[in-house]
């Protein structure tokens, strides 16, 4: 059974969402022999840009497209992801640091088929654990059993342990920002952060709550001025979310705003991210790189 949640938008279960896509419309797809699953590490440089309601709509855009999606809420003791997706867990990371279990067999069903696998919330002792614990799970994401095309980590904000293990593990670092002169500082302390102990790390860039495309356009640009004038290094425009008030009802509701107000101007932010995201993927599978600002986060006006 399924049931629409809007605009051609699903909540089916464990079932595929969109038979009959067209191949061209997905990623090369993971499994045995085949390539590896893109994997994205979600950050912040503080808390409260956005970036966890950024991880529940790109999971569940690009499980709508045909993409297999695994979210993996790394944000160590403060885990929220389960609550943006209306998931009641009953099983979390802590399996896979703790007893080496997979990351298949912690993860639950979510909305469109997307996947998460949850962390703990309020636990003081995943808040602080020994990087040798965090390692297991760091290589877990290495092989998630073939099942899924694209794992979107969701760490936690800043440069704490728990949240570099992840920045100088992992290649794809996106850094999400606000026009927030303290989440603008914050967010290149990340980069910089990254660009210092990860150097072959790809650094992309979400700017969240603004006013118009422009401010996207213009709070990346003041970003990347920097990041090439101080690290010689060049950051990659993925789009921006405007400011929607309806994001805050959708949280209330516990359904990313993509199935709770897909005709909202963020949910188009959200969707043009999330094709930004899959041509990202095609382009360096054919051998091309796109950076800058380019023609980034199209479909969101």
């Amino acid at each position: 059974m399924k049931r629409r949640l809007g605009r051609g938008l699903y909540d089916i279960g464990a079932q595929p969402p969109v038979a009959g896509r067209a191949a061209s419309d997905r990623p090369e797809t993971a499994g045995p022999g085949g390539p590896r699953a893109a994997v994205f590490c979600i950050t912040s440089g503080k808390g409260g840009t956005g970036k966890s309601v950024l991880t529940s709509n790109l999971a569940v855009y690009l499980a709508s497209v045909g993409t297999r999606v695994l979210a993996i809420d790394a944000d160590m003791g403060l885990a929220n992801l389960h609550l943006l997706l209306g998931i009641q867990p009953s099983r979390t990371i802590m399996e896979v640091i703790e007893s080496g279990a997979r990351l298949s067999e912690v993860s639950e069903v979510g909305p469109v088929g997307m996947r998460l696998a949850a962390g703990g919330s309020g636990r003081a002792d995943m808040a602080d654990l020994h990087p040798n614990r965090l390692s297991r799970l760091v290589a877990a994401l290495d092989d998630p059993d073939g099942r899924a095309d694209i794992v979107l980590v969701d760490t936690g904000a800043g440069i704490g342990r728990a949240t570099t293990t992840f920045l100088y593990a992992l290649s794809d670092i996106l850094v999400v920002v606000t026009p927030d002169l303290t989440s603008m500082t914050d967010g290149y302390a990340v980069i910089k952060n990254v660009a210092r102990n990860n150097p072959g790390a790809r650094l992309s860039v979400v700017v969240n709550r603004v006013g118009s495309p422009v401010e996207g356009f213009e709070v990346f640009g003041r970003l990347e001025q920097v990041s090439q004038r101080y690290l010689a290094r060049s950051l990659h425009y993925l789009g921006h979310v405007l400011d929607d008030q309806r994001i805050g009802a959708s949280i209330a509701a516990r359904l990313p705003i993509l199935l709770n107000q897909p005709a909202s101007p963020a949910a188009a932010c959200f969707r043009g991210i999330g094709r930004s995201l899959l041509l990202d993927i095609r382009e360096r599978q054919n051998g091309r790189s796109a950076g800058g600002l380019g023609d980034r986060g199209s479909g969101c006006a």
